[in-house]
């Protein structure tokens, strides 16, 4: 697979997915399994765990435009490394911690090294692999990926459950040593030129056949280029506020299902049918966005989130918890399935790190205040918090419709770049 002419790309996939199901202890499915032990057997409080999550998403939103940086400039495999050793010895110092403050940094660097590096670092790597299925390939890394993260958070509460706290924490140090480090040395290749390969395994069809691989050159925009798109501050904007809707609301499901007469158990069931929801449109989606320019998405985004935000607070309208939980997880993977494949299928792939962080950041830190949100609005009417999310969503699919769509800045595999100029860059159609 690795041999000039093969194609490794479809392992790089494999082992990116393993590396997302990774960061699962750094995301939301992670701190809300440690919520009760960390309480119980550590002297944490609800606070200490609340305060830990936002300094985390703020810290996140700070590092994500650098570490994407790192990733464009020193390669992906390096920061892996480093990471994923950081990770192991972040989870030892909590499974032998001296003091609860000790173990309070070690828990925020679990969460900036899961959230940010290892999350970023698996979608960049699998961006240089891929051009033509590039949007096919994201999505079965976030689909599969995703599916992998809850199984592993759900695998670390039994393991918790059944050994306590600290020797859940060593295990994890140990299988990340022994599974995740392996993966990252001995697997990871950066970009396929470096073994005499190709994006796609699609050979160049020149007249003369090259002597040797012909490397290909990254092309694209640079951050401040792209921002200066109406396309990425549309895609940037209508994301944070899907984030900051779907954040929110999440974060009080299980207050607001009791308020309408369900349970605390079957909020915590309908999170499966989400996690469906979200895997299925992101896996379609962004597999669409490789063929077609798809104009027309922001505005079904939004109004699916506007549909999914009122059906939340009017369950008994549509009386089904399994199809708002689907329909609710659309909300989330339509959208963000999207902009995954559409960044670097507009933008390129030369600043891809950066451009995805800078997206990364801006979401990241507005879906902070997300249930801070939802319960200003809430306590005064739940009616106001809709109409307030419907204006949002109108305002970006206007500016969706009225802005320029850019040009597709993926280079053809059929050609070989070396000698050519860069291609379309800072151009839109």
């Amino acid at each position: 697979m690795r041999s000039p002419g093969g194609f490794y790309g479809w392992w790089i996939l494999a082992m990116a997915v393993i590396i997302f199901g990774w960061t699962a202890i750094g995301q939301t499915q992670g701190f809300s399994v440690l919520l009760l032990p960390l309480a119980q057997q550590m002297d944490f409080s609800a606070r200490d765990v609340s305060l830990i999550f936002l300094v985390g998403a703020f810290g996140g939103a700070f590092l994500m435009p650098f570490v994407g940086r790192l990733l464009d400039g020193r390669g992906a495999r390096r920061i892996l490394i480093a990471s994923t050793i950081g990770y192991a010895a972040a989870f030892c110092v909590l499974a032998l911690s001296p003091n609860k403050y000790v173990a309070i940094v070690s828990l925020l660097a679990v969460r900036l090294i899961g959230s940010v590096v290892l999350w970023l670092g698996a979608s960049v790597l699998v961006t240089w692999w891929f051009t033509r299925r590039r949007g096919l390939a994201l999505g079965v890394l976030v689909g599969l990926g995703s599916a992998l993260m809850s199984l592993q958070a759900y695998g670390f509460s039994v393991a918790i459950e059944r050994s306590g706290i600290a020797s859940g924490f060593m295990i994890l140090a140990a299988l990340v040593l022994v599974v995740l480090l392996p993966v990252v040395i001995w697997g990871v290749v950066d970009h396929p030129e470096q073994i005499g390969q190709y994006p796609d395994g699609e050979l160049p069809t020149v007249e003369h056949e090259p002597e040797g691989p012909v490397p290909e050159e990254l092309t694209g925009f640079t951050v401040a280029e792209a921002y200066r798109t109406g396309f990425a501050w549309v895609i940037t904007i209508g994301a944070a506020l899907v984030a900051l809707g779907t954040t929110g609301y999440l974060f009080h499901e299980a207050v607001i299902f009791i308020e309408q007469g369900e349970t605390a158990a079957a909020a915590a069931r309908n999170l499966l049918p989400q996690m469906i929801g979200n895997g299925i449109f992101i896996l379609i989606v962004s597999a669409l966005v490789d063929r077609y320019r798809m104009r027309w998405i922001v505005p079904i985004a939004m109004g699916q989130l506007v549909f999914s935000i009122w059906w939340g607070f009017h369950l008994k309208a549509i009386d089904s918890l399994w199809l708002f939980g689907i329909c609710f997880g659309m909300t989330t993977g339509v959208f963000f399935g999207y902009a995954l494949a559409a960044l670097p299928k507009y933008f390129g792939t030369k600043h891809v790190g950066e451009i995805r962080g800078t997206f990364g950041a801006i979401t990241m830190a507005t879906a902070a205040f997300g249930p801070i949100v939802f319960v200003v609005f809430q306590d005064n009417s739940a009616t106001v918090l809709v109409g307030v999310t419907a204006v949002a969503a109108v305002a970006i699919s206007i500016a969706s419709l009225v802005i320029r769509w850019p040009k597709d800045l993926d280079v053809s595999p059929a050609l070989p770049t070396t000698g050519l100029p860069a291609v379309g860059r800072g151009e839109v159609a």
